[in-house]
Formats: structure tokens, sequence, C-alpha cells
């Protein structure tokens, strides 16, 4: 069942539920006051007869209209009353004596049972439920004289009649109300998923034609927000299917040098089969250098296009300086560059192998566009790593791209290197929540910092 349709359904059920209580309980106190009027009535009535206001039509009948005459007995029980007046056909009236026996009956004859006989035995009232011929009274009993029992029973059949008109009329009334409620919360629900359905619609367009343009649905509620969430997550798989693709064809430009570098140097060596030793050596030095600088390159674009820039090692607790530290030292073993070295104590929660790689990446590009014979500056302070060569500088319309993958100005086109290591140190700078800068001292050396928060 779809979300309309279950919506629907429940505000029915829950107006039939309300309603249903609501008759149930209008049912009940009106059948209460129905059934307490009748009450009322027999204990009335019984009340006049016992103290003698009430005597029956028979006995009316025999006297001269203006009461009963006196002295008159029934059976043992003395009736004999001043200023009586008449009993009328809306009760049914019966007196017993002890034993239970009839000694007097108005408009039929009312059932005796145990109950009634230990009334008239000086019990005290009863009240019930009787039927007579397939009809339903309500009748009372009550003590009359020392040993005898007057019986009073009123019809409920109009009181039947009108319980169950109400009870048809709220049945009626229910499933009128439950009918209405049930469409009312289909259109509700109609307009309030409407703009689900087009949410859906654009999300299923998305998955079918892979068109990662916003929705832009214009609403202030929580669907509009959710579509907004859409349209963000959707901004962020188009930024990111752009990067890719852009990786791939930087990627691609950059990988057809070494490779064609290789095959120029291969096919030379193919059609020139009589070198010299030294020009063997040459050309093997050449492609012992391409392949490296390729294998270099695969392992970088490799590294970017995953999103991990280094080894899956979990984060630990480090002190910064010694990372630097140890990098300094193999790059001074490897290049024998001097290195200015100056550090302070810097602890950090990190990936230690991510931060050596961009340790690394600083002072190779430092050593590739700075002399040989001056020293190349590394300082580690106020959790700021500096690394500063004594080149010719960054060229100041490229410092704000020298950090962009594949990217070489045009003084480092001549140099080795894919242009990928300044932006796998970006990476790793943010991977920790930091930054990375590049500028220019006031000499014209190149300075490039990462700033851990």
């Amino acid at each position: 069942m779809s979300l309309r349709g279950r919506v629907t359904a429940i505000v029915a059920v829950l107006v039939v539920v309300g309603i249903g209580a609501v008759a149930v309980i209008a049912y009940g106190v009106t059948r209460n006051e129905l059934t307490s009027e009748v009450d009322q009535f027999v204990k009335e009535r019984a009340q006049e007869i016992v103290e003698g206001q009430r005597e029956s039509r028979d006995r009316r009948d025999r006297n001269d209209g203006n009461g009963r005459a006196d002295g008159d007995v029934v059976g043992d029980l003395e009736l004999d009353r001043d200023g009586v007046t008449y009993t009328d056909a809306d009760a049914i009236v019966q007196a017993i004596d002890g034993d239970g026996v009839v000694i007097e009956s108005d408009g039929g004859d009312l059932p005796v049972d145990s109950v009634d006989i230990a009334v008239a035995s000086g019990d005290r009232a009863v009240l019930r439920d009787i039927e007579i011929d397939g009809e339903s009274y309500r009748m009372i009993t009550v003590p009359y004289g020392d040993s005898g029992a007057i019986q009073v029973a009123r019809s409920t059949a109009s009181t039947d009649s009108v319980l169950s008109e109400l009870g048809w009329r709220f049945a009626l009334v229910g499933a009128l109300f439950a009918a209405l409620a049930a469409l009312a919360g289909w259109l509700l629900m109609r307009r309030a998923t409407r703009p689900l359905a087009d949410l859906t619609a654009a999300t299923e367009r998305v998955a079918r034609t892979h068109d990662l343009e916003p929705l832009r649905l214009d609403r202030d509620d929580e669907i509009g927000r959710l579509a907004d969430s859409f349209d963000e997550m959707l901004i962020a798989l188009s930024s990111s299917r752009e990067q890719q693709r852009r990786l791939v064809q930087d990627a691609g430009h950059e990988l057809r040098t070494p490779l064609t570098s290789l095959r120029a140097n291969i096919e030379y060596m193919e059609r020139a089969p009589a070198l010299s030793d030294d020009q063997r050596g040459e050309l093997l030095t050449a492609l012992r250098t391409e392949t490296e600088e390729l294998g270099v390159l695969v392992n970088e674009v490799i590294a970017l296009a995953s999103g991990d820039v280094g080894d899956a090692d979990p984060d630990t607790d480090l002190d910064l300086a010694d990372v630097v530290a140890e990098a300094v030292e193999r790059f001074r073993r490897r290049t024998e560059h001097e290195v200015v070295l100056s550090l302070e104590p810097t602890p950090l929660v990190g990936n230690e192998a991510l931060l050596d790689r961009a340790v690394t990446n600083l002072l190779g590009n430092a050593h590739k566009f700075g002399p040989a014979d001056r020293p190349i500056e590394v300082r580690l302070a106020d959790r700021t790593l500096t690394v500063r060569d004594h080149g010719p500088g960054i060229d100041p319309s490229d410092l704000d791209r020298v950090f962009d993958r594949f990217y070489r100005s045009d003084a480092a086109r001549s140099q080795p290197g894919s242009g990928l290591g300044l932006a796998i140190v970006r990476q790793v700078a943010e991977r920790h929540g930091g930054t990375a800068r590049a500028s220019n001292a006031d000499a014209g050396s190149a300075v490039v910092t990462i700033t851990f928060p």
C-alpha cells in the first residue's frame, strides 16, 4: 500500500474510533437517562399505591367516582385510604400476599418468583427487567403491609425504540464521517505527497539519465529541506565526477610524455644495434629514469583517484616534530642537500604515513627548484610547518594554482615530475583539518606552509 493509502486508512480508522467512542458514551448516557426515568416512574407509582393514592380501575368502576368504598379489603391487605386517586393505563399493577399468591392485578399478569416473595416477607424493594409476551418491562416490587407486596411494571418499548433509532443514527453518522474523513485524508495526502512524488520522479530521472542537475524544488518546508539536501548531494557528485574526468584527462596527457620517450628510446635501440657501450649505457639510464618517473606518476594518480594518498594506517597520537625529523634525515642521506632544521614539539592526532609523504613532497619540491649550494630551511613552530628554498620563487600568477593536480608552471616544465606533489600535500593537510599555502619570501625564494588546527 502506498504512503497516501496508509495515511488515508489511518485517518479513517482514527475518525471511526473517535466517533465510535463518542457514540458509545452518548448511547450509554442516553440509555441510563431513559432507564432512570422509567425507574423513577415505577418507584413513584408504587409509592403512591402503597400510600393509598391509587386504586385499580376495577375498584374505581365499582365506586361512585369519588373514591373507593371505605373498609375495602384485598385478602388480608387493608387498602382503606382516604382521598385516593385512580391508576392509569401507563403501568401494570399487581398485589401479592406473603406466599406470592396474586390477590389483585390491574392491566396484566406480572411474574412472581422467589425475589418477589422475599420482598413480600419484609425484604427491601427490588427493581429488575422482565419480559411479558415478548415485550420488555421494567418492574419494581415493594413491601406492603405486614405480609404482602405491590408490583408495578412499565413497558420499555418506547425506550428501546428510541435507543434503537439512536444506534442506527450513530452508525449512519459514523459511516458518513468515516467516508468524509477518508476522502479528506486522501485529498490532503494527495496534496501533501505531490512534492514527494515530484522529488521521487526527479531522483529517478537522475538515476536513469545520470544527469546531476539540481532538483531545485522551491519549498520552505521539510520536503524543501530534503530537496535541498538532494541538491547538495547532486552538486557534490557532479563536482566529484568533474574532478575525476579532469584527473583522467590530465593523467592521460601526463602519461603520454614518459611513454613516448620510452617508445622512442626502445625504437632507437632496435634500429641501431651497433651502439657503443657508452651510448647503450646512456639509453639504459634514460629508460630507467623514465620508468621510475612513470611508476611514481602512476602511483600518485592512483592515490589521488582513490582519495587515499598514503597507507591505510589509522590515526594515532604522534609528535609532528619526530615525523619531520625522520623525513629530513632520510632526504639528507638520499640527496646530500643541506637542510637547516628548526623544530618544536607539536602533538597531533593523525596518519603518520600521510604526514611523512607530505613532508617528503615539500622537501622534493624545494630540492627541485632550489640551488644545490643553498640550504633548504625547514621550521616547525606554532603548529605550522614551513619549507623554504632559495630558488627563483613562484610567479605571482601561479601562486593560486600550484596545488592543482598536474599543474606545472612554464618554469617547471623542463623539470622532472608529475605536477602532483603539491596536490598531495594539500590533500594531506585537508585530511588533517589543516590548510596548505604557497608564497614568496622577500628575497624571492618560494615558501610553502602547512598549518594544523
